[in-house]
């Protein structure tokens, strides 16, 4: 079995992109560092078939509200947790005029929605946590995940 590789991109509190680029604010993730600055990926393995995961390093509150439409809730992660974002051709994007601060996959395989190249699920999971964001070789392990979201009344 050929030894899975790993590339650690970054640490900090994962967020999406906000800007003048739809495209990257719905396709990709980014991170907060100290004094709410943008992580720069420096020499991220743009063109690869990786999984995008993140390690959930401190549990923060959630901040996003359910969207009902999309039937997604946060959730509180555990601690070490590793949570696949994505899976496919990695890319990065520069929605703030600051480098490579935004990462994404483009799917290569059929299994998510045309609109979700991200897994929402994880997404609303991992969000306003603090995280290692890890790009990493091998297929995504098929994850179970919550089919109507939990809302407090």
């Amino acid at each position: 079995m050929p030894k899975r590789k790993r590339y650690d991109l970054g640490e900090g509190v994962l967020s999406w992109p906000v800007g003048e680029v739809p495209f990257l604010s719905q396709n990709c993730v980014a991170l907060l560092g100290e004094g709410n600055r943008w992580v720069r990926f420096t020499d991220p393995p743009v063109g690869q078939i990786l999984r995008l995961t993140a390690v959930i390093r401190t549990i923060r509150g959630p901040v996003l509200e359910a969207d009902l439409e999309r039937s997604v809730a946060p959730s509180i992660p555990f601690p070490e947790e590793q949570i696949v974002l994505g899976y496919g051709v990695l890319f990065s994007g520069d929605p703030h005029g600051l480098g490579a601060t935004a990462i994404g996959v483009l799917p290569v395989e059929n299994v998510l929605r045309a609109d979700d190249w991200l897994d929402r699920f994880a997404l609303y999971r991992a969000h306003n946590h603090i995280v290692q964001l890890r790009a990493e070789t091998g297929r995504a392990p098929h994850i179970v995940r919550q089919r109507t979201p939990v809302i407090a009344a």
